[in-house]
């Protein structure tokens, strides 16, 4: 892509403005110790009544990077052995990694979840079973090595979605119903429309709990900070309204961004192991559901890069408004076309205008406001898991200061870049 020779008349005059690293005031409570947190909550439900000696048990693992995950998955292990179970790790990640074993296997590599890590196997296939239908006749496709075993562990983090909201949004129902239909359940489910979603998780995911031999939940939940905060084990037959509590209690404690008017928002990172739209619209405030556009008043996002861990998957791209050459650069579309597909995303997938490099994005974004380095307000994340510490222009100080939930941690620093133009970090 050539894209060297887009001029933008007055560009040179525009100087990048000063930033200022501001925290906001979030108590940091999490868990230290994960191996006896598992086993206290596996003691509490009927697990070990569930599992016989010998027994195959598939510890079904989704995509999202979610603290200690490996570490969780390492405690399940040693539970399942102490019983006398053949424990193995399944991908529940629908269409990621591409629609392939492989690169499924790959996903979990990269969140410290393998075979050599772990010393259990990992049994990656993209074969499914028809287990029935919903009472409103939707299909349901289930991974068919987890369904050929005798006992499914199902480990998934509880949080809002990205573009619905119901009772039961992202977590263990939904993982029953998308994450464990791989590829093709995954596919059939999306056809019905986000915002039928609401309706359909509960649907899906209670029907394949009569049919597959779910024996235990492990519903996560993180902090602030993306930090492990709680983790509740829970049986099968409780799964709707322990999920429904937890999904509750998860939306009061949501991190927010403390500002009321955003000119230009900089994200770092976006990426699927970030959020499933790339940046969690819940943050940012958009959505291609309009039921998800919860008025956040940014009005131009420029993301600066994608996570390794994504994977050239680009999801969530068409929520920004100016993209790096970089970034476009990095996209695998294959990987990228095969999810958004797979799940009806289109409008995610849109491309934004494409520029040179950070500061030219940022520049152009300044003269399409008709902002100064003085009078923009300018907001930098590193991702919207990360929102605790950030970089805000000037312009935002007087909001900042009358906010007692949040201090400046920071000096004015200008923004600067490397000899490509692309941004350094704080304090540059």
């Amino acid at each position: 892509m050539d894209i060297s020779k887009v001029k933008v008349i007055g560009i040179e005059q525009i100087k990048l403005p000063e930033m200022i690293q501001i925290e906001q005031n979030v108590p940091d409570i999490h868990l230290t110790n994960i191996f006896e947190t598992v086993q206290k909550q596996i003691a509490k439900t009927k697990f070990n009544k569930r599992i016989e000696k010998g027994s195959k048990v598939a510890i079904a693992v989704g995509s999202r990077n979610i603290d200690k995950l490996s570490d969780v998955v390492a405690a399940l292990i040693t539970e399942v052995k102490k019983m006398g179970g053949i424990p193995f790790i399944i991908p529940a990640m629908g269409s990621h990694g591409g629609g392939t074993a492989e690169g499924q296997v790959e996903i979990l590599r990269d969140l410290d979840i393998s075979i050599k890590n772990l010393d259990t196997p990992i049994v990656s296939s993209m074969e499914v079973i028809k287990i029935g239908e919903t009472n409103s006749h939707i299909p349901i496709y289930i991974d068919k090595n987890a369904m050929l075993a005798d006992a499914i562990i199902v480990v998934a983090r509880i949080k809002p979605h990205t573009d619905f909201s119901g009772e039961i949004e992202s977590g263990l129902l939904k993982m029953l119903a998308i994450g464990l239909g791989k590829h093709k359940g995954a596919t059939i489910i999306h056809n019905y429309g986000i915002e039928s979603f609401f309706k359909i998780i509960p649907e899906v995911g209670l029907k394949v709990l009569e049919k597959a031999p779910i024996v235990l939940g492990i519903a996560l939940l993180e902090n602030n900070y993306s930090k492990l905060s709680e983790i509740v084990a829970i049986d099968p037959e409780n799964f709707l309204e322990v999920e429904k509590k937890l999904l509750k209690k998860e939306k009061l404690l949501m991190p927010k961004l403390p500002l009321s008017e955003i000119d230009i928002l900089l994200v770092n990172e976006i990426g699927k192991d970030i959020s499933g739209a790339g940046m969690d619209p819940n943050i940012i405030g958009r959505s291609e559901s309009t039921e998800k556009n919860i008025g956040k008043n940014i009005h131009i996002i420029i993301p600066l890069d994608l996570t390794e861990r994504t994977r050239g998957n680009a999801a969530g791209i068409g929520l920004s408004d100016l993209i790096t050459k970089k970034i476009f650069e990095k996209i695998d579309f294959n990987i990228f076309y095969t999810n958004l597909l797979a799940s009806n995303g289109y409008l995610e997938g849109k491309i934004p205008i494409v520029v040179k490099n950070d500061e030219y994005a940022i520049k152009i974004a300044m003269k399409m406001l008709n902002k100064n380095c003085e009078n923009v307000k300018m907001v930098r994340i590193q991702n919207t898991l990360n929102i605790i510490k950030m970089e805000v222009s000037k312009a935002l100080l007087g909001e900042v200061r009358n906010n007692k939930n949040i201090k400046i941690i920071g000096e004015a620093r200008r923004l600067k870049t490397d000899i490509l133009r692309n941004l350094l970090t704080y304090p540059y």
